[in-house]
């Protein structure tokens, strides 16, 4: 049996073509197919198959079609039930993929041999497996993640079988395919230099030199860089009638002891022009990153969603690059929703750093060698962006000094060795109006400066957020940023609708973190987002979700972690508590609208407010007749501090407006035991019956 995956998605016996009917079925198919045997997680394969809008059924659907796949593959092949998700293994089937790199491979080594003929019947019989674009008929969600490195990896082998070719002395033959190649490939350097080539070696050194400046052209137009050592190479070899690439032989020669130090990687992406504020961070992980301790020692930034993480890392890394002159080297990992195998990472790192044969290196440990042996005694920075946990980047880890990492990542790093941590904070509220004013207009916020304010309050100091909205306020010149704050406040569409772009989405940054969450963690932070109160402590939480002090404490702390809240430290004043981000509040307040009904609401509403009732039970001297409660409380017990002033309140008022008469006397003795709670006190006369 041979399961095929370099064009349309194919399973085929020595008899027939097993048909697949719908996209769904034959990506869950790829998905698995590409792993090569290992587990792909039930998570990965919903995001791959139905991307962010996943149904209600989504679980019931994936394993109806797993149990279809099943039952396809027959004999030849099976698919295995493995925590967190499913295997597939060959046993005896073909993959064309696989078999693809096997004889790619071993063209790449014939090719370093200077075996010349057998390199390129090596490298033909690779691409001749390739029936069309890659993952043809696969979702746009798969095929995205997917398609580039098996693309890289068909125009390497495109490159190496050119290559012999060229030593062979086809270049006639060549420049037709060449030609295309180029215009199709127009940042493909080697394809340039190779084309160059074949059009001196045809007697056209005018057409050599003209194809050279094209191609300088483009990079410095369309990219911003200047052609490599190795295109400026050819250039200057065919101003000089360099013999070395006059002659084949001689040419061949000189291409195959070339090092791999001529390869500099150079794949960071552009950086950030209005980037505002964290002066303080920037400068710490520029200092780190200028360090030369004798060791590899990673720099782990992490933060909440749309904090801002990789446009720090990567304002960062470009204001350092020059002192990495071997290259840097960049991958966004995927994060937690889709995160990327490092074992196709290292494969496009190690075509970056100038080693086309990497395909043959098929496990693991080899590519990790590999790697490490190619970035030893070099100075390269490897941006690691999106990380999803310390499992993901350890293998991308290099081992010996003079190259530098950076990682970027929600949590999960706290074990990494050596490991410098920096945090990503918030916007303080100049640094937010600053980032709104530059990219909305400077007029427009200087002419109203109460709405924006308000606008960058409701950002809760988040980039991601600032952006969406300088965003709606671009598109909508004729808006005022009074009439935005009012529609984020009151208006008919949910504020993540409102704040939903073609290129952010809120709703999904959160939903990243969200969505791994233990039931009770992901309850608590529903119910929590309904409550009235800037800070949560751990006896708050207990007492609304009805669950012990240390299932409350275990809950919070899996927010913390998730960066869904912020643990804020006690002082003497006041207790541990948690602060719910602005934007993950209305993120869990619809999830809360979805998920959960009025009643439930209602009953930690007033789970809360009678929290503080206890302290006013039967005392006798009550200035306000109240519900009774079941206990005492004792004079010495309410002297004790009062940690919890911003709490109180809110809760009341919440209470009363859905019907609860027990604010009213909830605080009357405690006013007249502290009278600091002005703001409650308020609240009460409000409430009270009399008033």
């Amino acid at each position: 049996m041979e399961f095929r995956v370099l064009g349309p998605i194919e399973i085929r016996t020595e008899e027939q073509t097993v048909l697949l009917d719908g996209k769904k079925p034959k990506t869950i198919l790829a998905a698995l197919l590409l792993e090569n045997g290992r587990v792909v997680s039930d998570s990965r394969l919903r995001d791959m198959t139905w991307g962010p809008r996943q149904p209600a059924t989504v679980d019931q659907q994936l394993y109806g079609y797993v149990s279809r796949l099943r039952k396809l593959v027959g004999p030849g092949a099976s698919i295995t039930r493995r925590k967190p998700g499913y295997s597939l293994s060959l046993h005896d089937s073909l993959l064309d993929s696989t078999e693809f790199g096997r004889l790619a491979g071993l063209g790449y080594r014939e090719l370093r041999a200077n075996r010349h003929e057998s390199a390129t019947r090596h490298l033909s019989a690779a691409l001749a497996l390739w029936r069309g674009p890659a993952l043809e008929d696969v979702t746009d969600f798969l095929s995205q993640n997917e398609l580039p490195h098996l693309e890289e990896a068909r125009m390497a082998a495109v490159e190496g079988r050119i290559e012999a070719d060229l030593a062979l002395g086809r270049h006639q033959e060549l420049i037709g395919e060449l030609t295309n190649l180029v215009e199709a490939h127009p940042g493909r350097e080697r394809l340039r230099a190779q084309l160059m080539t074949a059009l001196f070696r045809s007697d056209r050194q005018a057409d050599a030199l003209t194809e050279y400046h094209r191609g300088r052209a483009f990079l410095s137009e369309e990219l911003g860089v200047d052609p490599s050592s190795a295109l400026n190479s050819v250039f200057q070899a065919i101003l000089a009638g360099d013999p070395n690439i006059s002659a084949p032989s001689a040419s061949a020669r000189r291409i195959h002891v070339r090092s791999h130090a001529d390869f500099v990687p150079r794949m960071l992406p552009p950086d950030i022009p209005d980037f505002v504020g964290r002066e303080e961070q920037r400068s710490e992980l520029k200092a780190h990153l200028g360090a030369h301790t004798g060791k590899v020692a990673p720099i782990v930034v992490t933060g909440m969603g749309g904090i801002g993480k990789s446009t720090l890392a990567v304002s960062a890394a470009w204001s350092s690059h020059d002192r990495f002159p071997d290259g840097q080297l960049y991958m966004d990992l995927g994060g937690t929703e889709a995160p990327k195998d490092p074992y196709h990472v290292m494969g496009l790192f190690l075509q970056a750093l100038g080693e086309p044969g990497h395909l043959a290196f098929s496990s693991m440990d080899e590519r990790v060698q590999l790697y490490r042996s190619l970035l030893a005694g070099r100075r390269t920075l490897v941006l690691l962006d999106n990380a999803s946990d310390e499992r993901q980047v350890r293998p991308l880890l290099p081992s010996a000094s003079g190259s530098s990492v950076v990682i970027t990542g929600r949590s999960g790093f706290n074990t990494l060795e050596g490991a410098h941590a920096v945090h990503a904070a918030p916007l303080r509220l100049d640094t937010s109006l600053s980032l709104l004013a530059g990219v909305a207009g400077a007029g427009r916020v200087t002419a109203e400066p109460n709405a924006a304010c308000g606008l960058a309050a409701m950002s809760g100091g988040l980039p991601l957020a600032l952006r969406a909205i300088a965003g709606r306020l671009t598109a909508k010149p004729h808006w005022s940023l009074a009439k935005l704050e009012g529609r984020l406040l009151h208006g008919p569409h949910p504020p993540l609708d409102e704040l939903c772009t073609a290129n952010i989405d809120l709703r999904a940054s959160v939903r990243a973190s969200y969505s791994p969450l233990s039931p009770q963690a992901k309850t608590a932070l529903r119910m929590l987002s309904l409550l009235p109160v800037p800070d949560i402590p751990v006896s708050l939480a207990a007492r609304a979700l009805e669950i012990s002090r240390p299932e409350a404490e275990d809950a919070l702390e899996e927010l913390v972690d998730a960066r869904l809240l912020q643990a804020r430290k006690p002082t003497a004043e006041v207790w541990l508590r948690y602060r719910m981000h602005p934007v993950v509040r209305m993120f869990a307040v619809e999830q809360a609208e979805a998920q959960d009904s009025a009643d439930a609401w209602r009953d930690v509403v007033g789970r809360t407010a009678g929290s503080w009732h206890r302290y006013t039970q039967k005392s006798g001297a009550e200035a306000l007749r109240g519900v009774p409660g079941p206990d005492p409380v004792r004079d010495h017990r309410l002297r004790r501090p009062v940690r919890d002033v911003p709490g109180l309140a809110r809760p009341l008022r919440e209470a009363r407006s859905s019907g609860w008469d027990l604010a009213a006397s909830a605080f009357a003795r405690m006013v007249a035991v502290h009278p600091c709670l002005s703001e409650a006190y308020e609240a009460v006369l409000t409430l009270s019956p009399f008033s």
